[in-house]
């Protein structure tokens, strides 16, 4: 066993073996990397487009020159795929026993593709009307094609996984009556946090992960012309291009701290800027209120102090500084969580 493992790995979520396929590219055996980035997970080309690569930070090549595109690389494989991963599939024998997934996400998706291939059956139930998760209605189609999805998902079901969409669980002890031997709970983080501001609960003030699911099921979605985000992730920056992609004529994203602490992939910054979206730093909410159809955002403004427990210098108010701007919604995009049903009987 290797005793030392590249930085570009080590960091890899998924501990790809990034040097093994990007060698095999450099060979000209775009398939054969596949099959390695196969090992390890079942959505080669999604994370070619929308993954937040890690492993480029650490990339030793750029201490000579600049770092190599790790993700752009895997996605190059994915669209030279020749079905030699398939050839190479091993599958175990059948063992007899059953698993159920709750949500078929990445996490669900992920698990149930190893636990075929170990001879397990495996059963996915989605609430929703087409499986992915946030693969499917968190991320915009301008990042993810979603035929680009459906694609990866098939060789999911090809291999011997059922979705069943459409399929709500309400009792894990049902399941395991229908003879279930084991359940894996991948809910995803559906609930949006709240913004924690006075006037929050108006109908003109939507949560982003509501909102980029909505757009994404085709459900129609009106925004008005002046939009407002408040919060500075990923999420944040894909509802304020999504917003205008709607046909919102100006679109600001509220966030507290400054870009050094935009949790948000650079990248997706830089392009958000380019379309036309405005960042309002270090301004913070403060109070909402609804006047005729629109909505008013009393905003604080805020200076960095200490570092908190996040590792960023803490947001602090400053006193006095209260300003106040008008805009057709409101989308709050500060952050989400599980949402696990009672009945599971199960603490976060």
């Amino acid at each position: 066993p290797r005793l030392v493992t590249a930085p570009c790995s080590h960091i890899c979520p998924a501990n790809i073996d990034v040097p093994r396929y990007i060698r095999f590219i450099a060979q000209g055996k775009p398939a054969e990397a596949l099959a390695v980035i196969r090992e390890k997970i079942p959505f080669p080309a999604v994370c070619g487009l929308v993954c937040f690569h890690p492993c480029e930070a650490k990339c030793r090549r750029a201490q000579l020159e600049e770092a190599i595109a790790i993700r752009m690389l895997k996605g190059y494989a994915a669209r030279h795929d020749t079905g030699l991963w398939k050839e190479k599939l091993k599958v175990a024998p059948a063992t007899g026993k059953r698993v159920a997934i709750v949500g078929s996400g990445p996490a669900g998706l992920t698990a149930a593709y190893y636990l075929v291939r170990q001879g397990h059956s495996v059963t996915v139930f989605e609430v929703l009307p087409e499986p992915g998760g946030m693969m499917r209605v968190g991320i915009p189609d301008y990042r993810l094609p979603k035929d680009i999805l459906k694609a990866e998902i098939k060789e999911i079901e090809n291999i011997g996984v059922e979705i069943r969409t459409n399929t709500r669980v309400d009792s894990l002890d049902e399941l395991f009556k229908q003879g279930y031997n084991a359940i894996f709970l991948a809910v995803g983080a559906h609930q949006g946090l709240k913004i924690g501001a006075e006037g929050e609960n108006s109908p003109r003030v939507i949560e982003c992960v509501n909102f980029l699911r909505d757009v994404s099921l085709g459900k129609k979605v009106e925004v008005g012309n002046k939009v407002a985000i408040i919060g500075g992730g990923n999420a944040a920056i894909d509802s304020a291009r999504t917003a205008l992609r709607l046909g919102a004529k100006q679109v600001s994203i509220v966030y507290r701290r400054t870009t050094a602490e935009m949790p948000a992939s650079p990248e997706e910054v830089k392009e958000a800027i380019a379309e036309g979206v405005l960042i309002d730093y270090l301004v913070a909410p403060s109070r909402i209120i609804s006047r005729n159809g629109r909505v008013d955002l009393e905003n604080i403004r805020m200076k960095l102090g200490e570092i908190d427990a996040s590792g960023r210098r803490q947001p602090e108010p400053i006193k006095g500084s209260e300003f106040t701007t008008s805009y057709d919604t409101i989308i709050a995009a500060i952050g989400q969580r599980p949402e696990v049903p009672r009945q599971f009987n199960l603490s976060l």
